[in-house]
């Protein structure tokens, strides 16, 4: 038997990803998870409850204020998100396509507009080579624009992009004595994975 309404958990989702990828309010998007809820990054490590769960994807999307995440697909199974995004980048060169590598998300619903948990899975070999070509491509072509230029959200998933007009303010720039999480070893918080 169903446990949730698929309209419930699609109403979730959406509201969910659209104040965490779209407005990049990664502050408000913990605040959905349930005081208990686990955050699991295959590579990082596993963050519980809204406050460390903040912490590890503002500091990590801080590392990378180029780096935004257009919704590629969704699918719902009764409690079940599974849905994929491109950790994309605009390209400093003019002209060129935005550069990215894929991620896999698997949301729990919780009821009530809340989550238990998220699983995070990613390639290092393709974020790998993901950074080395927006290093290079960096180096050649100075950004005109701010490093928080998202001009590319692809058309895979109407409702799932900025409105017209939207500039993008990550809520880790309002932080006082921000600290970016660049790899494990400035995580001090959580189970970090080894």
């Amino acid at each position: 038997m169903t446990r949730y309404d698929r309209t419930e958990v699609e109403g979730a989702f959406r509201h969910y990803f659209t104040v965490g990828p779209i407005s990049e309010n990664w502050d408000a998007m913990a605040q959905l998870f349930t005081d208990d809820g686990i955050y699991r990054d295959h590579f990082y490590g596993m963050f519980t409850g809204p406050s460390e769960i903040s912490r590890y994807l503002e500091g990590t999307m801080g590392a990378a204020p180029h780096v935004y995440n257009p919704l590629v697909w969704y699918t719902i199974d009764d409690d079940r998100v599974v849905y994929k995004v491109v950790n994309r980048a605009d390209n400093p060169e003019p002209g060129a396509p935005a550069l990215g590598f894929d991620s896999l998300q698997v949301l729990t619903y919780a009821g009530r507009g809340k989550w238990s948990a998220q699983e995070d899975w990613w390639v290092m070999y393709e974020m790998k080579k993901f950074a080395a070509e927006f290093r290079e491509a960096s180096s050649k072509f100075p950004m005109p624009d701010s490093p928080l230029s998202r001009r590319d959200w692809g058309d895979w998933v109407d409702w799932a992009r900025p409105a017209e007009g939207h500039v993008a303010h990550p809520s880790w720039m309002d932080r006082d004595g921000f600290t970016p999480i660049s790899g494990r070893a400035d995580i001090d918080f959580g189970t970090r994975n080894s």
